[in-house]
């Protein structure tokens, strides 16, 4: 249980407030001779033995994707009862508490500065809001600006499909959601258990392998593999060094991040058309 929890509460306060919020939660009834407390620790009890547990942590896995939702189910309880309780403490009808309550959110946001809405310089939203690589934020608006400059023209598509590191993929769905990932998770996950064996996801693995670790064997499969999942957009480390690999099959460069290059896919229709102007 311990190792569940170390993982899913990363470097927050969760934890600490879920239990500050039992203590006064328990401190508060027993004084006022209520019930809630034993319920609260009740609540508690049952959130171990149901949700904060190796178990629990294997059948949500099995359901959906342990290492990307179970975070969420894993919450549940902690952010309700942190939410009922500072709610009740700071507006329970008495002025001062609310003063209290304003005081308290304020200084969240000012210590918070670029994580809100407020920041020190002025009102607005601050644009790496969420703390992302920047990285993430060079290749999404470079790949949106491409997109809607000359691809979303060729391709008549609304959204771009990219392929690229699951790295990115957690940060760029929370930066630029019109983005969407093109390399399948089931196909990522079996990858990272059983290698490229290039057998159950054929048509995944030989992305993956290019956008993990810049592997150069079959450039026809991999083009195979863009067309067939209509990828628009790879991103690949430019330390991997795959300009002259991918420009054999019609795979440009369009702009790099400090870490990152980003690639226009050109589609087998746009290929076609080039064949026939040069032919012409």
């Amino acid at each position: 249980m311990a190792g569940v929890l170390r993982q899913y509460q990363g470097d927050s306060l969760y934890l600490a407030a879920f239990a500050v919020c039992l203590v006064l939660l328990y401190w508060k009834e027993r004084k006022q001779g209520g019930s809630t407390g034993k319920k609260a620790l009740a609540a508690a009890a049952l959130s171990v033995v149901f949700v904060f547990n190796e178990i629990a942590y294997q059948i949500v896995g099995k359901i959906t994707n342990a290492a990307t939702y179970y975070r969420f189910f894993w919450m549940l309880p902690v952010l309700f009862l942190i939410a009922y309780e500072l709610t009740e403490a700071f507006f329970d009808g008495r002025r001062h508490r609310r003063a209290l309550g304003v005081i308290a959110f304020l200084v969240c946001l000012g210590f918070g500065a670029n994580l809100f809405f407020l920041n020190r310089a002025n009102l607005n939203l601050p644009k790496n809001m969420y703390g992302l690589d920047p990285n993430v934020i060079s290749i999404a608006d470079a790949m949106m600006d491409d997109w809607y400059g000359t691809g979303g023209e060729e391709s008549q598509k609304e959204q771009p499909r990219a392929a690229f590191d699951i790295y990115l993929e957690y940060q760029v769905r929370t930066y630029e959601p019109r983005i969407l990932w093109a390399i399948s998770r089931n196909a990522y996950l079996y990858q990272a258990q059983h290698g490229y064996d290039f057998k159950k996801y054929v048509h995944q693995q030989h992305m993956i392998a290019a956008v993990n670790e810049g592997l150069k064997e079959n450039q026809q499969a991999l083009r195979r593999s863009l067309d067939k999942n209509g990828v628009d957009y790879l991103v690949i480390r430019t330390e991997f060094a795959m300009d002259s690999y991918l420009s054999e099959i019609s795979i440009t460069p369009v702009t790099q991040s400090e870490d990152y290059t980003l690639y226009r896919v050109k589609t087998a229709k746009n290929r076609n058309r080039e064949r026939k102007d040069l032919g012409g």
